[in-house]
């Protein structure tokens, strides 16, 4: 059961992570494009800054359980790493359960947020008019996928230190 879960967790941070790349390229050519129209050709747009605040929120937010699932997020290792590796699994395993219950808190407030969004039919202040629930959808999948993720790596934590527990107990 864990097992599938975690494979549809990895398929969702593989997606969101392409996604998210392709997100980072849409922002820059937009931005790109913003400049070249508002100083060559003395014409601002009224959506680039809009669109690129709303791409800036998703490819960040989105990509935040990839970049967990691939160990790249940020992980202060200087005295971690320096650690024999029963007290480096506790410390990870606390770390992430932190993590877990503090992604958990935040999936929930970003959910009723959006559900709030909805329920008053929430718009941007700008001539987009962009229904708010879309751009807050990236903090509740965001929280929701770094949960899992942040769970995923406890548990794989807590197996490496009930192994390293068993090593330690055979050499004895």
């Amino acid at each position: 059961m864990i097992g599938q879960l975690r494979a549809v967790v990895e398929r969702c941070n593989l997606a969101l992570g392409m996604a998210s790349g392709l997100g980072v390229l849409a922002m820059g050519l937009i931005l790109t494009y913003e400049v070249l129209v508002r100083y060559l050709f003395n014409a601002p747009t009224i959506w680039v800054q809009e669109t690129s605040i709303y791409l800036y929120m998703w490819t960040m937010l989105a990509a935040g359980s990839y970049t967990l699932q691939k160990r790249k997020h940020v992980h202060v290792d200087l005295l971690v790493d320096r650690l024999p590796a029963r007290p480096k699994s506790a410390l990870e395993a606390l770390t992430s359960a932190v993590g877990t219950v503090f992604c958990a808190i935040v999936s929930v407030q970003a959910y009723q947020m959006i559900e709030a969004t909805v329920r008053f039919g929430k718009v941007s202040a700008t001539p987009l008019r962009v229904p708010l629930w879309i751009p807050q959808s990236a903090l509740l999948m965001g929280f929701v996928l770094l949960t899992f993720q942040f769970a995923f790596h406890f548990l794989d934590r807590v197996t490496e230190f009930r192994t390293h527990e068993a090593k330690g107990g055979a050499q004895a």
